[in-house]
């Protein structure tokens, strides 16, 4: 088994990309469903081991319900400071859990959100 994507969705796709963007992604591929009148971007990092689809449906202008029925996203970063500097500084909602340890050990962890609510945890990596 192959871990493909995850989909959220979005109502405001530019920003929801520039977000990823900081996170060092890049658009992989876009489509343009007509029929179901919505643009599909998928988020990859260099890497591209994964995908996040963001689905931007063209009629919704109200945002989406998103705390409850998603958890988060998570990311190992290099610079968790400096990342979650960046995020924050380009607009993310700092969600109350700046970088600190979990329960006060292991590795450190923060959280943010995304233009949309969505939430992203972001993990200091360290080898070994």
């Amino acid at each position: 088994m192959k871990f493909v994507h995850a989909a959220t969705r979005t109502t405001d796709l530019d920003a929801a990309i520039r977000f990823y963007e900081q996170l060092g992604m890049h658009e992989s591929r876009r489509s343009e469903l007509t029929k179901s009148r919505a643009t599909l971007v998928f988020m990859e990092p260099a890497e591209g081991n994964f995908a996040i689809e963001l689905v931007h449906n063209w009629d919704r202008d109200k945002p989406y319900d998103g705390g409850d029925r998603f958890g988060h996203f998570a990311f190992w970063v290099d610079d968790l400071d400096g990342t979650y500097r960046r995020l924050v500084a380009a607009g993310a909602e700092e969600v109350g859990r700046s970088p600190a340890p979990l329960e006060g050990k292991g590795s450190r962890i923060a959280f943010v959100a995304d233009p949309d609510g969505t939430w992203i945890e972001l993990i200091e990596h360290q080898e070994g």
